[in-house]
């Protein structure tokens, strides 16, 4: 099986904002970046999106394209950063966010959930959604939720995550027995 991993386009948040969990819209012209990504992906045979607005549209694009539907799992949605989010980062307290950062796998924000909780949900998502599957399956996410998967599908640990770059509207395809 091939896994097509695709990162949501720009959004309308002002930069530096939290948003993991906050269904943002897209930025101005969306149209003409989910268009450019499209072209990056190959046909596929099954598509799952988190259900984020700026997943969905880009998913539903990709889905009108390849005559598909597509299948939609709260499991691939970003990170939960629960007081945070919407917050600009540079409001975020830094007796707060420094802890968290130092790590992330086991502190969560306030009110959010820790990277371990990120990649416990993605794995079961995985194991459930992609059991049996053949052919090409697309996921459109978020970054660290992708990276989760990534990471997961490829059998590596969190650590080597963090070093996959994965920009608004990247595409990567990876073989995968599920």
């Amino acid at each position: 099986m091939e896994i097509v991993l695709i990162r949501h386009t720009p959004t309308a948040a002002p930069e530096g904002t939290c948003y993991g969990h906050l269904d943002v819209p897209l930025a101005d012209g969306f149209a003409s970046a989910i268009a450019a990504t499209l072209t990056k992906v190959p046909r596929t045979d099954a598509i799952f999106s988190s259900p984020l607005q700026r997943c969905a549209i880009l998913a539903e694009a990709l889905a009108k394209r390849d005559a598909s539907q597509v299948l939609f799992a709260a499991e691939l949605r970003e990170l939960n950063f629960g007081a945070w989010e919407g917050q600009p980062w540079s409001q975020v307290p830094r007796t707060l966010s420094d802890p968290w950062a130092e790590d992330p796998w086991s502190r969560a924000p306030p009110g959010g959930e820790t990277e371990q909780a990120l990649w416990q949900r993605v794995e079961t998502w995985r194991q459930q959604a992609l059991a049996g599957r053949t052919g090409r399956v697309a996921v459109v996410a978020h970054g660290g939720s992708l990276r989760a998967l990534r990471c997961l599908l490829l059998g590596m640990n969190r650590r080597q995550g963090w070093s996959w770059r994965i920009g608004y509207g990247a595409v990567e395809v990876l073989e995968s027995s599920g």
